[in-house]
C-alpha cells in the first residue's frame, strides 16, 4: 500500500468529482519528462476511492471510513454515494457485436460477461459497454469495460490474470486481451489474459509492478505443463511475450504462430474459423533455448539483426571503459583481481551506474560484505558522497538514496550459498522484480556442485551462463586469482582469465572477462582479457579515476602525479 498522504488531496478531489477519471500522479510526475501526463487512474466505488498509476504502478484505496476521516465527506454525485456498476445481462446489440467477432452466447455465459452504461472519457458520455469481471489475487474485484469503438475504462483496478482462478491444470495459455480469451473459449480451450495489455513498445521499465500478476500467479504457473504465449504478433505483443518468457523461464514457454494476416486469436477466429485457431495453438513452437532448431525459426530475428545491427550492449558513459567492455543481457562476465584491487567496488558502482542511466535492476549475493554495508556503499555511489567522515552525506540524502535503492536492488541472503538455492532465488527475483542482472561476489563462497573441483567449477559456470540466457539477464561473477608473484621490477602482474584459481573454465566459459588493479593513487586500471563478442568489447585497458570515499569510478584526468600509462592503449 502506498503512502496515502501523498495522494490524499488530489485523489479525494478527483474521486468526488467523477466516477472514473485520470489525473497527474503526485508520486512520480515530477521525475518524468512529461510532468503533466495523466497517468493516475482514480475510480469511485461504493464510498471507496481506488487509485493506480499506470507509470510507476503506485496504487491504493481510500476506504469509506478513511474518506470520512481524511476529507470529512464521502465521494458523492448528486448527493448519493456511487457504487460502480456491477453489470447486467448483455443486450441484443452487444450479443450481435460479439457474434460478429465469432463469440457465441454460451461463451458469454462461461466467461461471465456483463453489460452496463459506463462513462467513457474519450467519448465524453456514458455509453453501453461490455464488462469483463476480474477477481484479483487479494480478493478485490474489478470490471474492465469496452465499448464498440475499442475504448476502455475500469471499475476498480484489474491486477491479476483474468480467470486465472478457474485454471484446473494442463497447458496455460496467456493472451493479450479478453476477447482473445473468449475466442479460445469458443473452441473449448481455457486461457487467461494479462490485466493491463501489452506495453507500447520495448519493455524498459522492467522494475515496475506492471508484471506483478505473474508473481501473484506463481503457484499456478509452476503447476502448468507449459506456458503457451498467444499474445499479438506486433511490436507490443512481441515485447510482452518476451518479458513474460524471460520472467517465467524460456524453457517452459511456447509461442503461437497465428496464420498470415492474423495478429491475434480473435482475428484468426473471425477470418479463418475455429479449426484454424485450434491448429494455430497445436502448432505452437518452443521458445528458442536448447536443442536443434530449424533455421526458419530464426529467420525474423536474423533479418532484424541485419537491418538494425547487433545489440552493442549497455554502456557506463565512460568512453575508455565502454570501448573495451559493455554489459549485455544473456552473458556471463568473470571479474578478477588481486585482493584490494577494487573488484567489488567496481561492480557496486557499475550496478548503480546502470540503474541510474538505464533503469536496470539487480539481484545481489555479496557474501564477503554485509547487505547493510553494501547498501551504504551503493548510497555513496548514488549521491556521490561518502557515508562516513566529516563530509559524509546527510541523513536526508541517505533516505533519498535508500528509497531509490529499494526499488532497484534485491539482496540474496548469504546464509545459503548453495548454487541451486542462489539460482532459485535469482529466478524469483526475475519473476517478481524483473531484475536485469545478477551479481555473485565471490565464487569461492558458492557450494553444492557435488563433483570434483574441475568438473564442479565447469558445471557451476555453465549453470550461471545458462541462467543468463534463459532469463535474458547479465551475470557478473567475482573470482579470486591464484597467488600472483611480484615480477623483477617489483610490480604484481595483472591476472587474466587463466590465472583465476581452480580451472581454465573461468576463461573458456566466460563471455567477457575483466581484471581490476591499482594503477596509482586515485587511479584504477580495468583490463579486459576476453570479449567473446567484438561488438560489445575488445581486449584492452582503461585507466579510470577512483574515489575511495564514494566508490565512484570516472573518466580519468591526467596531472603531474599520474601514472606514466605504460601498457595502456588509447587507440
Amino acid at each position: 500500500m502506498e503512502d496515502l498522504e501523498i495522494f490524499r488531496k488530489s485523489v479525494l478531489s478527483a474521486g468526488a468529482a467523477a466516477e472514473h477519471t485520470r489525473i497527474v500522479c503526485p508520486s512520480c510526475s515530477e521525475g518524468r519528462k512529461k510532468k503533466n501526463q495523466r497517468t493516475l487512474s482514480v475510480t469511485a466505488d461504493a464510498g471507496s476511492i481506488l487509485f493506480k498509476c499506470h507509470h510507476c504502478a503506485a496504487s491504493g484505496c481510500f476506504k469509506p471510513e478513511e474518506v470520512n476521516a481524511l476529507a470529512g465527506r464521502s465521494p458523492l454525485v448528486n448527493g448519493s454515494a456511487r457504487p460502480y456498476p456491477k453489470g447486467e445481462t448483455l443486450g441484443e446489440a452487444q450479443l450481435k457485436y460479439l457474434a460478429d467477432r465469432g463469440i457465441g452466447y454460451q461463451t458469454v455465459i462461461e466467461c461471465g460477461l456483463v453489460s452496463s452504461d459506463v462513462w467513457i472519457r474519450d467519448r465524453g458520455s456514458s455509453v453501453s459497454c461490455i464488462g469483463f469481471p476480474y477477481t484479483n489475487s487479494d480478493s478485490t474485484t474489478a470490471i474492465k469495460w469496452r465499448d464498440g469503438a475499442k475504448n476502455f475504462t475500469q471499475s476498480g483496478v484489474a491486477q491479476s490474470l483474468w480467470r486465472i482462478d478457474e485454471f484446473t491444470g494442463g497447458d496455460l495459455v496467456i493472451c493479450e486481451g479478453e476477447l482473445d480469451v473468449c475466442s479460445f473459449q469458443e473452441v473449448g480451450i481455457f486461457s487467461t489474459s494479462v490485466p493491463n495489455g501489452a506495453p507500447a513498445g520495448e519493455v524498459k521499465d522492467e522494475k515496475s509492478k506492471k508484471f506483478s500478476y505473474l508473481w501473484d500467479a506463481k503457484e499456478v504457473i509452476e503447476k502448468a505443463d507449459r506456458i503457451i504465449l498467444a499474445t499479438d504478433r506486433d511490436i507490443p505483443g512481441n515485447a510482452l511475450a518476451e518479458e513474460i518468457a524471460r520472467r517465467v523461464g524460456k524453457a517452459r514457454c511456447w509461442r503461437v504462430p497465428f496464420p498470415e494476416g492474423c495478429k491475434d486469436a480473435n482475428e484468426t477466429l473471425v477470418k479463418c474459423g475455429k479449426d484454424a485457431l485450434v491448429s494455430a495453438l497445436s502448432a505452437a513452437t518452443p521458445w528458442p533455448v536448447h536443442g536443434l532448431r530449424d533455421a526458419s525459426e530464426y529467420r525474423d530475428d536474423a533479418i532484424a539483426l541485419y537491418s538494425g545491427g547487433m545489440d552493442r550492449g549497455i554502456g557506463s558513459g565512460i568512453y575508455d571503459l565502454d570501448r573495451i567492455y559493455k554489459v549485455q543481457p544473456q552473458t556471463l562476465t568473470i571479474v578478477t583481481g588481486v585482493p584490494g584491487s577494487g573488484k567489488s567496488a567496481f561492480l557496486t558502482w557499475l550496478s548503480v551506474n546502470l540503474a541510474t542511466r538505464h533503469d536496470w535492476s539487480c539481484a545481489v549475493l555479496s557474501a564477503e560484505t554485509s547487505s547493510q554495508v553494501h547498501i551504504l556503499q551503493m548510497a555513496a555511489a548514488y549521491v556521490d558522497k561518502p557515508f562516513r567522515g566529516i563530509h559524509r552525506m546527510s541523513e536526508e540524502e541517505l533516505n533519498t538514496a535508500l528509497d531509490w535503492i529499494e526499488g532497484r536492488f534485491i539482496f540474496l541472503d548469504e546464509s545459503d550459498t548453495n548454487i541451486q538455492s542462489v539460482l532459485d532465488r535469482a529466478h524469483a527475483a526475475v519473476l517478481r522484480n524483473g531484475v536485469n542482472a545478477l551479481l555473485v561476489d565471490p565464487y569461492n563462497f558458492l557450494t553444492g556442485t557435488g563433483e570434483d573441483a574441475f568438473q564442479g567449477i565447469n558445471k557451476l559456470l555453465v549453470d550461471l551462463k545458462s541462467f543468463s540466457v534463459e532469463h535474458g539477464i547479465a551475470v557478473w561473477l567475482v573470482a579470486h586469482p591464484k597467488k600472483m608473484y611480484r615480477q623483477h621490477d617489483g610490480k604484481t602482474p595483472v591476472p587474466g582469465g587463466y590465472d583465476v584459481s581452480g580451472s581454465a573454465s573461468f576463461f573458456n566459459v566466460a563471455d567477457s572477462g575483466i581484471s581490476l588493479s591499482r594503477a596509482s593513487s586515485g587511479k584504477s586500471l580495468v583490463t579486459c582479457w576476453k570479449s567473446r563478442f567484438p561488438w560489445i568489447g575488445m581486449p584492452g585497458e582503461a585507466l579510470l579515476d577512483f574515489d575511495p570515499g564514494t566508490g565512484v569510478f570516472s573518466q580519468t584526468t591526467f596531472g603531474e602525479e599520474e601514472s606514466d600509462g605504460e601498457g595502456i592503449t588509447f587507440d
